[in-house]
């Protein structure tokens, strides 16, 4: 039998809501740096990736457009957190690669952002976690396929 459709579309409004509130409180603990969730996520980015990435491929690991990215970038590169050189083999792709610098702030915006997703998740049991992340991963996955 089907939900009615108000409790169904409230799925993503929950969804969105508590992606906001999450964003909110790790927005907090980096506002004295100054880093946004838009400067941020290519930091991390880059840092899991743990090499230089073409912007199309920073752009598509973000779900961006490549042109989107350029005025964040700018700004990294101005805070001296990433750099990017030509691709060798194609001189108009730019190749985005962390600083030493961005190195650090990428390490600590990873360890302070698990402090508190461990601090949102406290009481949630280890099982709750899982299937949390299980249907997320498959709505992920599903929407991902959609785009194709």
């Amino acid at each position: 039998m089907h939900q009615p459709y108000q409790a169904r579309s409230r799925f993503g409004f929950l969804l969105g809501s508590v992606y906001r509130q999450w964003r909110r409180q790790i927005d907090l603990a980096f506002k004295d740096l100054g880093l946004s969730d838009a400067t941020r996520m290519p930091l991390l980015v880059l840092y899991v990736h743990n090499k230089a990435l073409l912007q199309k491929e920073l752009a598509q690991a973000l779900y961006l457009e490549s042109s989107s990215l350029v005025r964040v970038l700018a700004q990294l590169q101005k805070a001296q957190l990433v750099q990017w050189d030509n691709d060798p083999a194609d001189r108009r792709t730019k190749c985005i690669a962390l600083t030493p610098a961005g190195r650090k702030v990428a390490a600590l915006i990873l360890e302070k952002s698990m402090e508190i997703e461990q601090a949102i998740l406290a009481d949630l049991s280890a099982n709750e976690i899982q299937v949390t992340r299980q249907a997320l991963e498959k709505i992920s996955g599903r929407l991902e396929s959609r785009d194709k």
